[in-house]
């Protein structure tokens, strides 16, 4: 669970840097609407694990609350399966598609190509002679760069991987010491989890929610839950804003 607790957090940061985020800061899933892999990858990441990229049972019912998914009752997979469609219905009426009788993936790929083209056209980058893998990158890498400098990176001379991981690296640096959280020698991975371990303990105490025996994924199930209305109104994790 901790593993996949990290790729979700890194997964959900970088969906941050390239696509408008929403109103919960823990969007700790990634949205399906950029989420589109090529053939190979998507072998691997299907032997890998299953489902609709879902490894919090806690951040499904906080999307699913977010979206107006009625919970209750529900098994977690029924609430993976509306709340990955919910996004993809959505991000389509947006755009202007229409969903009539399409077939959701068919529809995923259509508003994942519009969100591309004009999120391009919108950094002014030019969509001729390009295939969509191709411009998806460079969407990618604009959005990066774009990022880098709000954060005052140097970007000169490094690539998106480096890009990427600097990024990563001052923002986790930035929430780790607005909540006095010493960095000193930890690995991205580490460092993020603890941000999050902190912040729904914070979240615990200020909404009076008895932590004891409890690790933070059935804490954050308990807000999300119980105490949702709550947590939204006092603008606590998951409902705090962003640290710039």
């Amino acid at each position: 669970m901790r593993k996949f607790l990290w790729m979700i957090l890194m997964a959900v940061f970088m969906i941050g840097v390239v696509n408008q985020a929403p109103s919960v800061s823990a969007n700790m899933d990634f949205n399906p609407v950029w989420d589109i892999k090529e053939k190979k990858e998507e072998k691997e990441e299907e032997s890998h694990h299953k489902g609709h990229h879902f490894k919090s049972d806690a951040i499904v019912k906080l999307h699913a609350k977010e979206l107006g998914i009625e919970i209750e009752g529900k098994d977690i997979e029924t609430l993976k399966k509306e709340v990955h469609e919910a996004w993809i219905k959505n991000a389509a009426k947006d755009l202007g598609i229409d969903i009539e009788g399409k077939d959701i993936h068919a529809l995923k790929e259509e508003v994942h190509k519009a969100k591309i083209m004009n999120k391009a056209d919108e950094l002014g980058i030019t969509t001729e002679d390009k295939n969509l893998k191709t411009l998806k990158e460079e969407v990618f890498q604009a959005k990066l760069i774009q990022k880098a400098g709000t954060l005052g990176i140097e970007t000169e001379g490094k690539d998106t991987k480096e890009l990427k991981k600097e990024i990563m690296n001052t923002k986790l640096q930035m929430e780790a010491d607005a909540l006095g959280i010493d960095s000193e020698g930890k690995k991205l991975r580490d460092l993020a989890l603890e941000i999050h371990d902190t912040k729904v303990m914070q979240s615990a105490e200020k909404l009076g929610i008895d932590t004891d025996g409890k690790d933070s994924e059935e804490i954050l199930d308990r807000i999300v839950t119980d105490y949702y209305m709550e947590a939204k109104e006092q603008k606590v994790y998951p409902f705090e804003a962003e640290v710039h």
